[in-house]
């Protein structure tokens, strides 16, 4: 029992570190919507006709998973969303880095970040990602709190 209550406050930590670092990222993008697609360009992996929508969407998809993340609001679909973006990330991450690439990762502030440490780190999230789905609420969660409401008892 005491191992269990460790795992579901290690996923609490998880859970909001997570959806602080995608909240936090979202945040950035949105300030500056003209940075960001001049680094989703540099990217080349989208259409011209996507680079725009792309630039734009995907820092409030950020924004909104990392809330509901943070939050603990629907934690299968908010994880499921996350683990999709972190494995995206590390998809067109790894795609520059093959071709050789020297662009901006475009995470967090846009800075000149190196590749390979954004790939470990995307994994890294996405390891994350792979620990939470397996729990089905964790502490100090919506889901938690609406589910011990629902079943009418404390727990």
């Amino acid at each position: 029992m005491i191992i269990l209550a460790k795992l579901a406050w290690t996923g609490t930590v998880v859970r909001a570190f997570l959806g602080l670092i995608l909240a936090w990222a979202g945040i950035v993008k949105i300030q500056n919507p003209e940075a960001f697609i001049k680094i989703v360009t540099a990217y080349d992996l989208l259409p011209a006709g996507l680079v725009v929508l792309w630039g734009i969407f995907l820092p409030w998809i950020e924004l909104v998973t990392g809330l509901f993340l943070f939050l603990g609001l629907w934690h299968k679909s908010a994880v499921l969303s996350s683990s999709g973006l972190f494995f995206l990330f590390a998809v067109a991450v790894s795609i520059n880095i093959l071709r050789g690439a020297d662009i901006a990762c475009g995470c967090f502030g846009f800075n000149d970040t190196n590749l390979y440490v954004v790939l470990f780190q995307d994994l890294v999230f996405l390891l994350c990602c792979c620990f939470l789905f397996f729990l089905k609420s964790t502490p100090y969660s919506l889901d938690h709190c609406l589910y011990t409401y629902r079943s009418g008892g404390l727990s």
